[in-house]
């Protein structure tokens, strides 16, 4: 049992977003709780015992959970920015928050998103300025986590070693077509991006003493692939605009622009990133 088991004056998020039916057939809520260091970090919840190791991280997912009336967290793993998705079935370690809240979670299967399938169901993660992905398209949401490499397979451009997917969104329309929907009807599908970087905060230096190879071919790879948008060339490199990447590779898939939505694409200056002293956040999208 956790220590604590009081839900009243349950936390506010630094950044909520309230996407209504009106907007999307599935609402779901976008919400970011910040914090300093790396006190959200989910890498101390590797196996269901390290609840009891961990009482104050795993009672701040709870109350969070509960502030958006989320019971059910589902928390792939995204180290590696794969750039997959995968069956909600696959998380399948379960860790008991306390306070009827439940994650679900396997390290083992690391992964940039998964569905959320009923109300109540959370997808979250902790993240230090990576955005994330939203789909929606009749009753089914994905949602997924949108880093650099998630988004760019970064292999590729060094070495020509091609992942299954360039990018996680090619997976997301992979996983729509695996529930059925042909390339036609994906034309319905809707799109958001959440709380990245800043490209102006996210600049690839030409110069860098240890990536200056990829900083030096990202922004020509992308043009190459008419991504070209996602590249913004200044003095001494190139800044990445990772929504605009992904705004252009669903373009590619078939969804209309106009579908595609970016206005809440870019982290709030109240929150951290990697690029501003780090620290870690918790993002969470919440299935109404």
């Amino acid at each position: 049992m956790l220590a604590h088991t009081d839900t009243s004056a349950l936390p506010a998020a630094t950044v909520q977003n309230d996407i209504s039916i009106e907007q999307s057939r599935v609402p779901f809520t976008a919400a970011c709780f910040a914090g300093p260091g790396k006190e959200w970090s989910l890498a101390p919840l590797q196996k269901p015992e390290d609840v009891k190791a961990n009482p104050p991280l795993a009672y701040k997912l709870q109350r969070a959970a509960k502030s958006l009336d989320a019971d059910r967290l589902y928390a792939p793993t995204p180290v590696d920015s794969n750039g997959e998705i995968i069956n909600p079935a696959q998380l399948s370690r379960v860790f008991i928050l306390g306070g009827g809240v439940v994650m679900f979670r396997n390290p083992a299967a690391p992964a940039d998103g998964t569905l959320l399938r009923d109300p109540g169901d959370a997808g979250i993660f902790s993240a230090g300025g990576c955005g994330v992905i939203v789909t929606t398209i009749d009753d089914r949401l994905i949602f997924a986590h949108a880093g650099r490499e998630s988004l760019i397979d970064r292999a590729r451009i060094l070495d020509g070693r091609p992942r299954r997917h360039e990018s996680v969104v090619d997976s997301i329309m992979e996983a729509y077509r695996g529930l059925g929907y042909k390339s036609h009807q994906l034309t319905r599908l809707k799109a958001w991006m959440f709380y990245s970087i800043r490209p102006e905060d996210f600049l690839h230096r030409y110069d860098d003493t240890t990536y200056g190879e990829y900083n030096r071919r990202v922004g020509t790879d992308l043009e190459a692939r008419g991504l070209g948008e996602g590249a913004r060339r200044v003095s001494g490199g190139v800044e990445l605009d990772l929504p605009a990447v992904a705004r252009a590779r669903f373009v590619h898939q078939g969804v209309p622009a106009k579908n595609i939505h970016l206005e809440h694409a870019y982290l709030a200056d109240e929150l951290p990133h990697t690029r501003r002293g780090g620290g870690r956040y918790l993002v969470a999208i919440v299935r109404s």
